[in-house]
């Protein structure tokens, strides 16, 4: 894996992508955009996470500017504390759902959201013109509340109702991916009174399991919600702002549930409005905001995007298929933390067990794919297939059929294409995806 940029951060194999120079010089450009002030930063639980956060801290002290150490968090609460702090910046030293030989750096503007395109190219633009400009007086200063602030204000969402959840006995499996949420969440999660049961929990940079949370990396999840006879299973990846479902019979039921179920439960708790997805999450969402009179609104992929278009449209809540939950009344980012006390606070009211809401969710047959891309005219070759389809660029390329849809893009965080899926079945999948097999395939 080649050095990976995009408004989704900077991501590469630690030591020969990323390494000690590159990265202050990712830290000598970021100070300079933010220019002043103070800014937040948080890591996981990476081992060469505490060598690259004190390099990005030292470059910034060098240019004046104070750096709040948050510690090891989940990335959405650095961003909680940037909008809390009315800081200037954020940056997070993290690689997410990558595996553990990688490492990556997420940047977070004043407004405390990620980056957006507007705000990357002017990124861009100032490491391509140096400046070195010595203003000494920034200062190191660890603040471990940052993450008590960002529970308590999760535990203050309207609609949570934190005796109810206590009162349900509700029994969960948190399994932390080793990562940036194994300190945090659990503690959020025993303020709202489950039975709890912890694996991967551990912050000493040696990963249990990969990282992303998708069905294949949670068999140890679903073994332990078994043995303890748990209501659910909950899972998030290396930084500690997406979260995964395992149920009790059906095991990891894929990611793209979550942000169906809890913006299902959201949607009748909140009177009709809008809720925001990107180009690829499954068109579940779009059938149960018809079910509870909901504008649905499609942005681009990254998070940024995404967040831009929960503000733009005033949704109440908003999210993407990898199970990120964006509750805006909480944070502007995907977190976790409010997404685990939105299903909790669903299970506690509903009568239903989890599988029971599940199976009453609309069924359709989702694939993701990647493959290598060596080559870009492989999407004016899929275009030229795919003459039959309602066509969206946007975002890559996505092809609308009376079905379903396949969207296909370069990825922002690995050097690959995605392709992602969904049709009312599989048998509809293959018929679609066996047109362009051979051209993808020859992409490799």
């Amino acid at each position: 894996m080649s050095l990976v940029r995009s408004v989704s951060g900077i991501r590469g194999l630690v030591g020969s992508d990323l390494h000690p120079s590159n990265v202050a010089a990712f830290a000598e450009t970021f100070a300079r955009f933010v220019e002043d002030g103070k800014v937040i930063c948080g890591r996981d639980t990476r081992q060469s996470g505490v060598e690259f956060s004190s390099i990005f801290a030292s470059v910034f002290n060098f240019y004046g500017i104070d750096v709040i150490d948050t510690g090891i968090v989940p990335t959405p609460t650095v961003l909680y504390g940037v909008s809390k702090l009315d800081a200037d910046g954020g940056f997070i030293i993290t690689a997410s759902h990558n595996p553990p030989q990688y490492n990556g750096i997420k940047l977070v503007s004043s407004s405390g959201k990620f980056l957006n395109d507007k705000e990357y190219r002017h990124f861009t633009e100032l490491e391509n013109n140096p400046e070195h400009i010595y203003s000494p007086g920034g200062s190191l200063i660890e603040n471990r509340d940052i993450a008590d602030m960002h529970i308590n204000d999760v535990l203050s969402i309207d609609f949570l109702d934190i005796d109810m959840i206590k009162k349900s006995n509700l029994r969960v499996v948190f399994d932390g991916g080793s990562g940036g949420g194994s300190i945090v969440i659990p503690r959020l999660l025993r303020e709202l009174g489950v039975d709890l049961y912890e694996i991967n929990t551990n912050t000493d940079g040696k990963f249990r399991r990969n990282p992303e949370p998708v069905p294949e990396n949670l068999s140890g999840l679903a073994d332990a919600v078994k043995k303890h006879d748990a209501d659910i299973g909950l899972a998030t990846d290396g930084d500690g702002d997406r979260i995964a479902i395992v149920s009790n019979h059906r095991g990891p039921v894929g990611e793209e549930y979550t942000i169906a179920l809890a913006g299902d439960f959201v949607m009748r708790k909140k009177s009709a409005g809008c809720i925001v997805i990107n180009q690829s999450t499954s068109a579940m969402i779009e059938h149960l905001g018809r079910r509870n009179g909901y504008k649905i609104v499609r942005t681009p992929v990254g998070e940024a995007n995404v967040v831009d278009g929960i503000i733009a449209n005033n949704a109440v809540i908003g999210g993407e298929g990898n199970g990120g939950i964006i509750l805006p009344s909480v944070n502007k980012t995907r977190d976790a933390l409010a997404g685990s006390a939105v299903i909790l606070q669903m299970l506690a009211e509903s009568p239903s067990t989890l599988d029971e809401m599940i199976d009453n969710l609309p069924e359709l047959f989702m694939k993701k794919l990647k493959y290598p891309l060596s080559d870009d005219s492989v999407f004016d070759s899929i275009r030229e297939i795919y003459t039959d389809a309602d066509f969206n660029d946007a975002d890559g390329a996505r092809y609308q059929f009376d079905e379903g849809f396949i969207h296909i893009r370069k990825s922002g965080t690995e050097p690959v294409m995605r392709i992602i899926g969904e049709f009312e079945n599989e048998k509809q999948w293959n018929k679609q995806f066996s047109r362009i097999r051979g051209v993808v395939e020859c992409a490799e």
